[in-house]
């Protein structure tokens, strides 16, 4: 089986129990459905080392397995937005280059732990990367979504709609989370006071209560502030008031 960057004929290796293709060229490692997720931060790292070449082809990347056509991940709240990782459609198994692989799963590290320091029950891990939540929504809730699906959000205060976002930083990554009391799409707008630079993540891009992103793209030696956007389903706009970006 060929290395679907560079051509070179991979090894099997077997890291925390997982069977994976790895390069010896230029360290790409290819896994299993779902495997990415079961390997630790050290294997990582470990699977990144000896790497002869840093060339990235240009030319398409196929899977191993299938020669079918891989495709990036766009799973903005999964995957950090300097990650890149390549999946077959078809096996569902994923390609990552070794930098890209290194820096996933510090940020699902950062991640993990920060469910855990809070006590809030961990989500489970769908496909790839893909968090995906099983809710059992009671009759009172139930009612308040309907009336959001016809559109009734009217003139709500975003931050009545809110539960307290929280922050948390390790490194250069940083984890935003926060509840609705809707399901509702999301994004977080940043501001950086000295130039007036404004940026915008998007949070979550389909309808959930349960909102959380880890972003690379705050530089913690500047000041910014930030506001929530929440989109009902009718592309209703509501945002909370401007508060000043504090990390502890």
């Amino acid at each position: 089986m060929s290395c679907p960057n560079c051509k070179t004929k991979m090894s099997v290796v077997n890291y925390d129990n997982q069977i994976i293709l790895h390069c010896d060229n230029c360290a790409g490692s290819f896994f299993e459905e779902n495997g990415i997720n079961r390997i630790s931060q050290q294997s990582a790292y470990e699977l990144s080392q000896n790497k002869k070449s840093d060339e990235i082809s240009g030319l398409e990347k196929k899977c191993p397995n299938d020669e079918t056509i891989l495709i990036a991940l766009h799973e903005n709240e999964s995957i950090p937005s300097d990650v890149t990782l390549l999946q077959c459609q078809k096996c569902k198994g994923v390609f990552a280059f070794p930098d890209d692989l290194i820096r996933f799963k510090k940020a699902q590290e950062v991640k993990v732990s920060y469910f855990k320091t809070w006590g809030i029950p961990l989500p489970s891990l769908k496909a790839v990367v893909i968090l995906s939540f099983v809710a059992l929504v009671s009759a009172a809730v139930f009612s308040r979504y309907l009336l959001f699906q016809q559109g009734s959000l009217g003139q709500t205060q975003a931050q009545n709609l809110i539960k307290k976002i929280s922050f948390s930083r390790s490194g250069r990554y940083l984890f935003i989370y926060f509840n609705s009391t809707l399901p509702l799409r999301s994004s977080i707008v940043f501001t950086d006071t000295k130039n007036g630079n404004v940026f915008t993540e998007i949070v979550s891009s389909k309808p959930t209560t349960l909102h959380h992103i880890t972003t690379t793209d705050i530089s913690f030696t500047e000041s910014f502030t930030y506001h929530v956007v929440l989109i009902d389903g009718n592309g209703k706009e509501v945002k909370t008031e401007e508060k000043k970006l504090e990390l502890k």
